[in-house]
């Protein structure tokens, strides 16, 4: 049972936050939250603990996106809460009279060594009054010594003061956890005693540790008041009770990227209000140590609930087939009540000229009104003919069916700990006719674990070969690995530290640079909220808690337990476990002035993490990490990085992420006063083509040529590639653009394509610095599974966004491609040109075809995205060629497909086609794909679970999908066929058993069986079998389908319940129905038997045929099947002769009193019983005997084929070579499941 979840909820009466369940929030509450908490409801972020009011906040539940999104308090609001925490800010409440109160200010001041003044350190100092606290011991870079006095700078003149003096008497704490891990104070002195002094303030004050100009080296904070309000700080600075301002937003709607409304303070200041500022409900706080906002959507207004519509009503093929006999069912159940009504009225025309009346007629009949009201008892009498129970006794089967699929343990991942989780519960037996399956590749036939293998700078080759599995290091838990994948390039390590060769070495440098800033990965630490469970803000005594907070650090294993938090996440090594800790000379990328030149520290031991948008961003930080360039902390106006031992901090002008169209990522940073520097990071096909000119024969235009070359030698080595570029701008181009852009973001008509012509104006005149190749291995069984699908006659399409060259590699070492393959490539640069080579195609291929002449191995083909937009375009008219060709094609790979374009070839497959289509994926940008087709498949992978919660059936690995298809799909299909077709058997002969007796009894609707039986007969007698068949017959071991895949064209043709298959179980139950009914009456006809025993035998005789009619079309006999069978004819006689011995006169029915006791003493009882079950059952028998001996079919053969042979398994397998892979797979087999002529013969 999944616990309610809670929350911290402001209560005004009591000035604190209290615990509260989720569905106790409501719109106008205050929330509070910490990290890695969830988000309960859509709220307006008020208040960060992050210094510059921002926090993370991670959307895979919503979206399916990784990637943390950046989210900062409401502009304006922030200011407001700013000023009134520099002027209501608490002073310091100082125990035992160490410091007195009074007005003076404290200030922060930056220190230099007094030996050379020049050299202002990076280290800062808290004073008040000449009283000063060092944070870490102070060394001289220069000359590599400690410092023992220090020198501060005010207006007045500069004063030496001895540190020892003053280090003995104070020491204090930093509330702000995050704060003590930025300030590195674990090496403040412990307490010596109860002496204490509480900083007010400081977490307002950050951004003058992370400025680069001296004008924010100094700060004041204005004393507050007395006594212990003195502790409140800055986490009170925002006070709920005090919130008079009004909220107003826009009606709830689906869009989780929209959001508009406005904040109205009393003074009448309007703040407007984005989706930058809005928490969204089941989102995860991350990276910030609590947030404070105001919910103003909540419960099922929220947009997570307005998006949580669920996978949408899929109906099978099977289950529309059924309706349509259904439909014919109620035509049948209207001809047997006409024919009963004019029966009816003909029967009252032969006896027309009675005059006298039977008793107890008070009127004399009308024959055609006494037919009309016939008709209507017929309705009610025969209405088992329209088998309503059917589709109850459908949802139990496939609920049952659910389970088995999911209880499977051959598709349960023990790495995951997952097994396959099934969200549709009615489109099961679909799995059993999938025609087309398209796929995604990153992710679904690939691991998505990115490993960093080779790139390229400047045109120089490196490669990263796989290396040794790292040596357990004794000094950490084995849940951290020390270092990276990645296994340094010794070439490249040279090329990075050698001075001989300058500009390659700074190229270098620069594109290290590039993979360690241009991503959006966020440094992620442990983080603690300052809040106690009571709901107080109790600075003092949260870190006093227990030794583990000594020092101002966290335990080691605090750190380590933490690390396990994040899906895309890497443990950063400590600089003692570093491969390189080189001292080389350092880049100069941070601004600097007289005072903050050299800002520069050690950067500290400790172990942080990566939370990375993707797998590849991960793999090129790890890359990065593994030269010494260490992404240490991202705000949005900075970048903290270790540079090979050293910190530096880069100002970060502007960040524009990935898109679709652009294809690339750009990061502006400003490394001089007069010089912004632009990197880009994207496709080759986009920055290649923005890429300054080049003038034939220089050192640029060779290193491109050779750039270009290499990139495709990795993509042939199913390498993930991207190019590496950068752009110098001089301060005024960078205001000159912005402006620019700004202006393009205006709104108004054309500001979509305005921005995007900015941002290309930016991203060009490119200088290349290199590319990488990324490597994304294929997951197991890939090929195994891929050629199965083939030989079952599935045809697979592979739909995915990367390059051709990388595309094409995947698919031969998949498996999808063979080496005698044939590959048509559609890449056209217009529509005519993709019209003309389809037509080119498709001749021909029919001239190959009218000749005679095939092609050994198949054929391929082979398009791309931009062909695919002509194709897909409705104007173009080339979607049915297209097809057409693409049904001559054994595998169909489409490389760059954009999602959208994913749902509009699944799209147009299943309605130009009109075939059954199963999409499977593991990404957001597999959504729609899988929504669009008849059986949604999602991975749960490295991407998210966005994929999971739109598909119908949810799996962790690839090669689980041939289980589900080839066995369970099989299964499935094969169960419930037959299951709906027996249901129609059993009623149809009931009805049809009802109606024979019409004729002996002048059509008057009455009948000659039991009240009671025809309650129960559909409600328990005949209940249990077809529920058997449904969810346990198997038509074939499960084995035996995996290694004959073709046998899945049984399944996949639908010949187990075809059109004409209703029409063949109607004319079966009128034949059954005619012996049953005809045989007890020609054995009870002239005798003195009542028409209740007559009825009772009919009915036990139809019973016994219909249990007996399930044993013959039984495949794989249980134990379960033996008990359902007896069960349900023990529960017959059972209950008849306890009704029958106990109620003379129940319910008011006609009385059957001892009935079933009479009849079974009577031989001609048994007789009956006998002769008509077989009587009945002898034309399925013989029907079954001539299948099984004159066209006994495929999967009959293997069947045989598999009981004959002492081997338990067939050999199947062989081995599938390619020049870049070498894979198991399977071997082709015909539609039969058979491999060739001379296996069959021995089958046969």
């Amino acid at each position: 049972m999944r616990l309610p979840r809670r929350c911290g909820l402001q209560l005004r009466s009591l000035d604190r936050y209290v615990s509260i369940k989720w569905r106790d929030v409501r719109v106008g509450d205050f929330v509070h939250l910490s990290n890695n908490e969830a988000v309960p409801a859509d709220m307006v972020l008020l208040h960060s603990a992050n210094p510059n009011g921002v926090c993370y906040l991670d959307t895979c539940n919503l979206d399916g996106e990784t990637n943390l999104k950046q989210r900062i308090v409401a502009p304006g609001f922030r200011e407001k809460l700013s000023s009134l925490s520099c002027s209501d800010a608490s002073h310091s409440e100082v125990e035992d009279g160490i410091l007195s109160k009074t007005d003076e200010e404290y200030e922060i001041q930056a220190v230099s060594d007094p030996e050379e003044d020049d050299m202002p350190l990076a280290n800062f100092y808290f004073g008040r009054n000449g009283h000063y606290w060092r944070k870490q011991p102070l060394i001289n870079t220069r000359t590599k010594t400690e410092i023992r006095n220090l020198v501060w700078r005010l207006p007045g003149p500069k004063k030496t003061v001895d540190l020892g003096k003053y280090l003995k008497i104070f020491s204090f704490k930093l509330i702000e956890p995050h704060i003590r891990r930025r300030l590195g104070t674990k090496n403040l002195p412990v307490p010596l005693r109860a002496s204490m002094l509480v900083i007010l303030g400081l977490s307002e004050l950050m951004p003058i540790f992370q400025a680069p100009s001296a004008s924010r080296n100094r700060c004041s904070i204005l004393p507050r008041g007395k006594g212990r309000k003195g502790r409140d700080r800055c986490h009170k600075m925002f006070t709920p009770r005090k919130f008079m301002s009004k909220v107003e937003v826009e009606r709830p709607s689906t869009k989780i990227y929209r959001f508009t409304g406005v904040i109205s303070h009393p003074d009448g200041a309007r703040v407007p209000l984005t989706s930058d500022n809005l928490l969204l409900r089941e989102c995860f706080i991350k990276n910030t140590d609590y947030v404070e906002g105001i919910v103003v959507y909540a419960g099922h207004e929220t947009k997570a609930m307005l998006n949580n519509g669920g996978p949408r009503y899929k109906c099978s093929k099977l289950e529309r087939r059924m309706n349509t006999d259904v439909i014919w069912c109620v035509l049948v159940l209207l001809f047997l009540c006409c024919a009963g009504a004019v029966g009816c009225k003909l029967w009252f025309d032969n006896y027309s000229f009675l005059t006298q009346l039977p008793p107890f007629i008070p009127y004399a009949q009308i024959p055609a009104y006494e037919g009309l009201l016939i008709f209507w008892t017929f309705i009610i009498v025969l209405q088992v003919m329209i088998p309503v129970s059917l589709y109850v006794t459908i949802e139990m089967t496939k609920l049952l069916q659910v389970y088995h699929i999911h209880q499977d343990v051959e598709m349960y991942d023990p790495e995951t700990n997952t097994r396959v989780e099934c969200r549709a519960l009615n489109i099961t037996e679909e799995l059993g006719q999938i025609n087309y399956l398209f796929s995604d590749k990153t992710g679904t036939l690939t691991e998505n674990k990115m490993v960093f293998r080779r790139c390229t700078v400047n045109g120089v080759d490196y490669d990263h070969p796989p290396g040794p599995p790292a040596e357990p290091n004794p000094h950490l838990p084995p849940l951290v690995t020390p270092l990276t994948h990645v296994s340094p390039n010794r070439r490249l390590l040279q090329h990075l530290t050698d001075t001989n060769d300058g500009q390659h070495t700074q190229k270098v440098r620069e594109f290290l640079l590039v993979l360690t800033v241009c991503n959006t990965v966020v440094v992620s630490q442990p983080h603690v909220d300052v809040m106690q469970a009571s709901g107080s803000h109790n600075a003092i005594s949260m870190h006093e808690s227990g030794p583990q907070r000594a020092n101002g650090t966290l335990r080691t294993a605090d750190k380590y337990s933490r690390l396990a938090e994040s899906r895309s996440t890497t443990p950063s090594p400590p600089p003692s476990a570093s491969p390189l800790r080189l001292r080389i000379p350092r880049i100069s990328f941070g601004i600097r002035d007289d005072t903050t030149n050299g800002s520069t520290t050690p950067v500290e031991s400790q172990i942080i993490r990566f939370e990375a948008e993707s797998p590849d961003e991960l793999a090129l930080a790890e890359a990065a990490l593994a030269y010494g360039y260490e992404l240490r902390n991202r705000d949005p106006d900075a970048v903290e990085l270790g540079i090979r031992g050293e910190l530096s901090q880069i100002v970060v002008l502007r960040v524009q992420e990935f898109d679709a169209t652009r294809k690339c990522m750009s990061i502006a940073i400003q490394t001089d006063p007069n010089q912004v520097i632009l990197y880009v990071k994207g496709a080759d096909t986009t920055l290649f083509n923005a890429l300054e000119p080049m003038r034939n024969g220089s050192p640029e235009a060779a290193a491109y040529e050779r750039t270009r070359s290499l990139i495709s030698e990795y993509s042939r080595a199913g390498l993930r590639t991207l190019v590496m570029a950068k752009r110098t701008l001089t301060v005024r181009q960078w205001e000159d653009w912005l402006g620019s852009h700004v202006r393009a973001s205006e709104i108004g008509e054309g500001r979509e394509r305005r921005i995007r012509e900015s941002l290309n104006r930016l991203e060009s005149g490119l200088t290349l610095l290199g590319a990488t190749g990324v490597e994304d291995r294929l997951q197991e069984a890939v090929p195994q599974t891929v050629r199965a699908l083939l030989d079952a006659g599935i045809v697979v399409w592979v739909l995915t966004g990367d390059k051709p060259e990388t595309a094409i590699n995947i698919a031969y070492s998949a498996a999808l491609f063979s080496q005698g393959d044939k590959l048509l490539q559609l890449m056209s640069y217009n529509k005519e040109q993709a019209e003309s080579t389809i037509k080119n195609y498709l001749e021909r291929l029919m001239s190959e075809s009218a000749g005679g002449a095939g092609v050994a191995g198949g054929r391929a083909l082979v398009v791309d995205g931009r062909t695919l937009t002509y194709i897909l375009d409705k104007r173009s008219g080339l979607v049915a060629p297209f097809l057409s060709l693409a049904r001559r094609c054994s595998a169909v790979l489409c490389c760059r497909a954009t999602p959208l374009q994913k749902a509009y070839i699944v799209k147009a497959v299943k309605e130009e086609l009109g075939v059954t289509t199963l999409a499977i994926g593991d990404g957001a940008n597999d959504v729609s794909m899988i929504q669009t087709a008849d059986v949604g498949v999602g991975l749960s992978g490295q991407e998210g679970r966005q994929a999971v919660m739109a598909s119908d059936f949810a799996l962790s690995r690839f090669k689980y999908i041939e289980r589900l298809l080839l066995v369970h799909g099989h299964w499935c299909y094969d169960r419930l066929a037959r299951m709906i077709l027996y249901f129609f058997l059993k009623n149809a002969t009931f009805v049809f058993l009802l109606f024979w007796y019409q004729l002996y009894c002048g059509f008057s609707s009455s009948v000659m069986i039991d009240q009671l039986h025809l309650m129960t007969y559909n409600l328990i007698f005949t209940a249990i079998p077809p529920l058997i068949i449904g969810a346990y017959d198997r038509i074939a071991p499960a084995a035996l389908l995996l290694e004959r895949p073709g046998l899945y064209a049984a399944s996949r043709r639908g010949l187990s319940y075809r059109a004409y298959s209703y029409w063949t179980v109607l004319a079966e139950c009128i034949y059954i129905s005619i012996i049953v009914f005809f045989i007890s009456l020609g054995a009870y006809w002239d005798s003195d038997v009542d028409i209740w025993e007559f009825g009772t035998c009919s009915m036990t005789s139809c019973l016994v045929v219909m249990l007996a009619y399930v044993a013959i079309e039984t495949r794989s006999w249980t134990v379960i099947h033996i008990f359902a069978l007896l069960g349900s004819l023990g529960a017959y006689f059972a209950l008849t002769l306890v009704y029958q011995s106990l109620c003379v006169t129940c319910f008011n029915l006609p009385s059957t009193f001892h009935v079933m006791h009479q009849a079974i003493g009577d031989p001609r009882y048994w007789l009956v019983v006998i002769l008509t079950t077989c009587a009945a059952l002898v034309p399925r028998m013989a029907a079954h005997a001539l299948r099984n001996s004159l066209w006994p079919g495929a999967l009959g053969r293997a069947v045989l084929a598999r009981r004959r042979s002492p081997r338990t398994c067939l050999p199947y397998a062989a081995h599938y070579h390619t020049t870049t892979a070498s894979a198991q797979v399977y071997r082709s087999t015909d539609e039969n499941g058979l491999q060739n002529g001379s296996e069959m013969t021995a089958i046969t």
